[in-house]
């Protein structure tokens, strides 16, 4: 009987856990983006928009687990860098952000909000991990993690469109700024604000010839200075004092405010001074500028940040003061500045000191920040907002609308190359523009049988079944809620002769290459997503400008009648040429070939041409803004 039992017990084993029980995954929580993606799969993706501004912010929906008991809590953690962060509730840490939420139930969904606070300078992008620790009541716990992809859009560094003076002859009673550290965090504060504008240099002022003033300590004794060299940007008086409190201000003369001669609208008032105040006994300055330093300033109360003091103080002088003619006009208009209500979704009024109102209606829309102390997100340190520099725009400043944060979303590709019945295709759609965690969807028409489009990439890809022609409208939305949606028509088609591109079978040289760039991806064969493609391999030639040649070279003679090139412009050092042209070599010399040379961004410029047999094709370009270079060089007989 005792053999029996112990049989019959194995036997119940085996039925319960052997190898013919149906294995269970582990509960898993759903994430859900504010489009109804679930993301849990392709992760997540936030943007740097341009180094030195508060980032958007993405919105996620957690919905848990049924199969586990309640209640239940998921612990969030975006792990990877200091720089990511969470709304509130929730805890800034040295390698990330931390946040806990609680489900009573299996029909509960709690949203929370995911940024990244800026990287100061060009950056590369940057992949991160975002994980989720599910705990149930009986003590049971499970994880799960995805990607945080970051888009640094800045690629080279953005820097001041105007220059910057600076002047400590009278920083004599605290000498803050005789500390290097502190001179540096306070001096980029400053460039911060400018790095945004776009203005020319003004007519110079005379060394002695602009009059400010600056207060002597406890706001008494008055000292009346001037600039002592001469310059033709912006003056900046330094000085530290002891009491009882920090500020900015413009020189309220706005006399030299010219350019050749002719008095600007305004006027601009460009001798300003920064005044810089805090309590020693009870606050430790905080001077560091390194990206993985930024989140130690939340330690409210005990650390005064050198550079976000500054940040906010010397706004004032650059726009947010009564002395501005233009920011007096818009006070009294209670802030229905067209720009701002377009991007805020509402008037911004300016309070009785000129500041934005720190309440939650006020917070930049998009970042969840303000210019105060209280943010959607857990930071101390003040930054600058796309919205504080719209409403700043109104003191005469001209913004350059050619950055990031202004560009309105678009989609760039404008055709598709044609595909074969039964071959792999794959193409990406490109755009530019928004809160870059795009969605892309085909709202009417049909791509050709086989082939699909992923919502996450905007890539076409799959094989297509049959010959045909399809014409389909793609939708693109991007991660702000108050953006229109663009669309764009295609036509793609599927069969017919398809042209050989000679490209492949040459080796690329060039004049110059940038030691982080490649001449092999001139004729590497994959065509790029855009001009300012930072995925894929490219050619330029930056700092190089004047004239620049990639060129291809057969072991023999190909006959060519014409060739494609695709522009790589990254929109700060590398840009489209001025004007390209196509050459061959004639057996002692190049000669240059007769075409039409258009020159487009975010498209394969075509040049056709009479036939000639040849063994070199090399593709001339005259740098215009900046240096020049390729994405892609094709050849046809």
């Amino acid at each position: 009987m005792k053999r029996l039992a112990v049989l019959a017990a194995l036997l119940a084993s085996f039925l319960v856990t052997g190898p013919s029980a149906p294995a269970h995954a582990a509960p898993t929580a759903t994430v859900v983006d504010m489009f109804g993606r679930t993301v849990n799969s392709y992760g997540v993706k936030l943007v740097d928009w341009q180094g030195y501004l508060a980032n958007p912010y993405i919105e996620l929906t957690v919905r848990p687990p049924a199969d586990v008991r309640f209640p239940a809590s998921v612990d969030l953690k975006a792990e990877g860098t200091s720089r990511l962060m969470m709304d509130l509730p929730s805890q800034l840490t040295a390698t990330g952000a931390t946040k806990t939420l609680t489900f009573a139930n299996a029909s509960e969904s709690k949203i929370f909000r995911l940024a990244i606070h800026s990287k100061r300078g060009a950056g590369q992008d940057e992949q991160h991990t975002l994980r989720l620790t599910i705990r149930d009541a009986g003590g049971a716990t499970y994880q799960q993690s995805m990607p945080i992809y970051v888009q640094q859009d800045e690629k080279t560094a953005l820097q001041p469109s105007l220059p910057i003076a600076f002047d400590y002859r009278y920083d004599t009673i605290t000498g803050y700024f005789n500390q290097p550290a502190f001179r540096t965090a306070a001096e980029e504060a400053v460039k911060d604000w400018f790095r945004f504008f776009d203005m020319a240099p003004f007519d110079t002022v005379a060394a002695g010839a602009e009059s400010n003033h600056l207060p002597g300590n406890d706001w008494q004794n008055t000292v009346n200075v001037t600039n002592n060299a001469a310059y033709n940007g912006m003056y900046v008086y330094f000085r530290g004092i002891q009491t009882p409190y920090s500020t900015g201000y413009p020189a309220a003369n706005g006399r030299y405010s010219t350019r050749a001669g002719q008095q600007l609208a305004g006027p601009l008032h460009r001798s300003t001074a920064m005044i810089f105040e805090y309590d020693e006994a009870n606050k430790q300055l905080f001077t560091s500028l390194a990206d993985e330093d930024w989140y130690k300033t939340e330690i409210a109360g005990s650390v005064l940040d050198v550079h976000g003091l500054v940040m906010h103080e010397y706004g004032h002088a650059v726009a947010f003061h009564s002395d501005w003619a233009g920011m007096r006009s818009y006070v009294a208009g209670g802030g229905t500045d067209p720009d701002v209500v377009a991007y805020q979704g509402r008037a911004v009024p300016l309070d009785s000191s000129y500041h934005i109102p720190g309440d939650q209606p006020n917070w930049d829309r998009i970042s969840g920040q303000s210019g105060g102390w209280t943010h959607l997100f857990p930071t101390r340190r003040w930054m600058l907002t796309k919205l504080a520099l719209l409403v700043a725009e109104n003191a005469g400043w001209k913004l350059n609308r050619n950055l990031t944060p202004f560009l309105a979303p678009s989609i760039v590709t404008t055709s598709l190359p044609s595909a074969t019945p039964g071959t792999a295709y794959q193409q990406t759609l490109a755009a530019k523009g928004g809160v870059p965690f795009y969605d892309w969807q085909v709202t009417s028409g049909s791509l050709p049988a086989g082939l699909s489009l992923d919502r996450f990439t905007g890539a076409i890809t799959g094989t297509p079944a049959a010959a045909g022609t399809s014409t389909f409208t793609v939708q693109l939305r991007d991660y702000d809620r108050l953006s229109t949606p663009v669309t764009r028509s295609f036509t793609l088609t599927v069969g017919g002769a398809t042209a050989v591109n000679l490209a492949r079978t040459a080796t690329p040289s060039a004049s110059y290459t940038s030691p982080w760039e490649s001449v092999a991806a001139v004729n590497d064969g994959i065509d790029p997503p855009s001009s300012n493609d930072t995925v894929n391999r490219r050619w330029g030639t930056w700092p190089q400008t004047g004239a620049q040649w990639a060129e291809l070279t057969w072991p023999s003679a190909q006959t060519l009648r014409s060739a494609e090139v695709y522009f790589f412009d990254d929109n700060g050092g590398v840009r489209v040429p001025s004007s390209w042209k196509l050459q061959y070599w004639n057996g002692s010399a190049y000669t240059d070939l007769t075409a039409t040379y258009p020159v487009s961004t975010n498209a394969y410029n075509r040049a056709t041409f009479a036939a000639v047999d040849t063994s070199r094709l090399r593709v001339v370009l005259q740098s215009g803004q900046g240096s020049v270079g390729l994405l892609e060089v094709k050849a046809y007989a």
